[in-house]
């Protein structure tokens, strides 16, 4: 996620997944490939290539987070090739912007999550990053923008 606009009572969050987008389409093109050149009727591994490509392309929505004060809201939308998704939860409610750290194989992950009043974990980036630095600096942007 980036910013992408920031004034005194807006604050808007972009990601787009582009990088999940260019490898899902080199994998369409090599399954396509070892299908069109298979001897067999069904080449399966050409098949599955194709099918995973398919899932990552419409697995990848573009997400927005948007800090409204203005309107009190957190706004937080995934559209994707399937629809939209929209989240709403008031930005009162937000009582921490935290970094969370995850290890997985020995790799550390990082992603953004706000806590609420509630107690419910609001994750604006659902999917980590290995990027700590960028998450850092993104929950101190937000942390800012909320004081």
């Amino acid at each position: 996620m980036k910013v992408v606009q920031q004034t005194v009572t807006l604050l808007t969050l972009k990601e787009r997944p582009i990088g999940v987008w260019i490898l899902s389409g080199l994998t369409a093109a090599i399954g396509l490939l070892i299908f069109l050149s298979s001897n067999s009727s069904i080449d399966w591994f050409g098949l599955v290539c194709i099918i995973l490509a398919n899932v990552m392309i419409f697995s990848s929505p573009v997400k927005t987070c948007q800090f409204d004060k203005q309107g009190n809201w957190v706004i937080f939308q995934q559209q994707g090739w399937l629809g939209t998704k929209v989240i709403r939860r008031p930005i009162d409610q937000v009582t921490e912007v935290q970094v969370e750290q995850l290890n997985l194989f020995g790799f550390k992950l990082y992603r953004l999550r706000l806590v609420l009043f509630s107690g419910e974990l609001f994750y604006l980036t659902p999917i980590p990053s290995t990027d700590c630095r960028l998450q850092q600096h993104l929950a101190k942007r937000i942390k800012q923008f909320l004081a």
